[in-house]
C-alpha cells in the first residue's frame, strides 16, 4: 500500500510541476502608434480601457478571440539603440487594425515606453 501511495504522490507532484510551466513564445512583427479611441473599439464599444492599449492586424485578430488579451511588447529593432528603449510594455487588445496584416498599432503612450516616438515604426516581439 505504501508503494501505491508513493506512486500517487509522485504523479501528483509531476502534474503540479507541468501545470506550473508556462510556454511562452515571442512573435516578431512591426509596431507603430496611432490614436486609439475607446469610443470606436471593436472589442469593447465605448468602454474606456485606459491608455496602454493596442489594435492588431488580421492575422493576430483571430475573429475577435484576441479581444481583451494582454500583450507584452518589446522593441527589438535590429539592435538600433537610437530607436528602442530598454523597457517592455503590456497592452490590452481593444481593436482591429483594418489596414494591417500582422502588425500592431500601439497607443502613443504605450509606444513611447518602448521606442522613440520620432521613429514611428519599429520591429517588436510580443507575447500573450
Amino acid at each position: 500500500m505504501d508503494q501505491k501511495r508513493n506512486n500517487v504522490i509522485v504523479v501528483v507532484a509531476v502534474l503540479a510541476m507541468l501545470c506550473s510551466l508556462s510556454l511562452v513564445f515571442a512573435v516578431e512583427t512591426e509596431a507603430t502608434y496611432g490614436y486609439l479611441s475607446h469610443t470606436q473599439s471593436e472589442c469593447f464599444g465605448s468602454k474606456d480601457k485606459g491608455t496602454l492599449i493596442a489594435a492588431v492586424g488580421h492575422s493576430i485578430w483571430n475573429n475577435k478571440a484576441i479581444c481583451g488579451h494582454k500583450l507584452k511588447v518589446r522593441c527589438i529593432n535590429g539592435g538600433d539603440s537610437q530607436s528602442c528603449k530598454s523597457s517592455s510594455v503590456t497592452v490590452e487588445v481593444v481593436d482591429l487594425c483594418k489596414g494591417c496584416d500582422d502588425s500592431i498599432v500601439l497607443s502613443e503612450e504605450a509606444f513611447d515606453i518602448i521606442a522613440s516616438i520620432d521613429v514611428g515604426r519599429v520591429k517588436v516581439e510580443y507575447e500573450l
